[in-house]
């Protein structure tokens, strides 16, 4: 199902599947990538309990194996539809037998909620433990390139970070990490299809509040408020012409050499039973 928020200058639409962002026209212009399954059939979903890659797609628990897809499996469920508004919308995930004896042996309640601001939208993710759990979230919106005009190719565009920076950067290189040793230093980095080739470009421990992207083609772009998160990734495709480039404020990123078990994950936060977890990030478009 298709939830639609509107406002004076935005039309947001959200698919109940992951609750999922689709669209988001500010202005009459498409910010969201459309899904074009011959580079990536995905738009914006949310990461959790999980983010990156796993040994063997498995995590362990006491010592029983469950399934755990990349980047976990909440962007694959079907969220209920707590309450909706003309400019806001409320969505819920809830354990269920199955995923708690296939992919996540732990009981828990996600809510998501998509509130449209004056220019672009803000969203709140609250996490709440029915018992003790472990898990790492994230938020992974894909950006239209168009905004700019079909010329404006990723190599046009550059991150612009609020601070001066001094930080490595990772990637998963046949699911293991590779590192560049202060790959930022600074407040900027220019893209380039060279780079995103290899894979994301993450960031851990970033100072800057928020990100901004922008191009040398026009005047159109995307800041990101990073909130609680330190983890910034992005990233397209690999080694395909996609005009798409994914902003995400994170957790964490882990690769399939971190500890097989969730409760020895250092890439894992762990909530207490009866206990709520927020995160809320806003997305400005311009």
């Amino acid at each position: 199902m298709l939830v639609t928020l509107k406002n004076d200058k935005i039309t947001m639409t959200i698919s109940t599947l992951g609750a999922e962002p689709q669209s988001l026209l500010f202005e009459g212009r498409e910010y969201i990538w459309n899904g074009d399954k011959e580079f990536w059939f995905r738009r914006a979903p949310l990461l959790f309990p999980m983010i990156g890659p796993t040994k063997d797609d498995k995590i362990g628990y006491k010592g029983k194996e469950y399934k755990m897809p990349g980047n976990g499996f909440a962007r694959d469920l079907e969220f209920s539809l707590v309450s909706n508004s003309e400019t806001e919308a409320v969505f819920s995930l809830e354990d269920t037998e199955n995923t708690r004896e296939e992919n996540y042996p732990f009981g828990f309640i996600l809510k998501v909620t998509y509130s449209l601001l004056e220019n672009g939208y803000k969203a709140k993710a609250e996490i709440y433990a029915k018992e003790d759990l472990y898990y790492t979230f994230g938020w992974h919106p894909a950006f239209s390139l168009d905004i700019n005009g079909k010329g404006a190719d990723l190599e046009t565009y550059s991150l612009s970070f609020e601070k001066e920076e001094k930080v490595d950067r990772k990637y998963a290189k046949n699911g293991e990490f590779v590192y560049e040793k202060d790959f930022l230093v600074g407040d900027q980095i220019d893209l380039k299809r060279s780079e995103t080739d290899k894979g994301p470009i993450t960031l851990d421990n970033i100072q800057s509040e928020e990100v901004t992207l922008t191009s040398s083609l026009g005047e159109h772009g995307v800041t990101v408020t990073m909130g609680k998160m330190k983890t910034f990734t992005c990233w397209t495709t690999l080694n395909k012409w996609a005009q798409f480039i994914c902003l995400e404020p994170m957790l964490s990123f882990g690769d399939t050499k971190r500890e097989f078990d969730i409760d020895k994950m250092k890439e894992t936060k762990l909530l207490k039973k009866g206990e709520t977890d927020t995160y809320e990030n806003e997305f400005i478009v311009f």
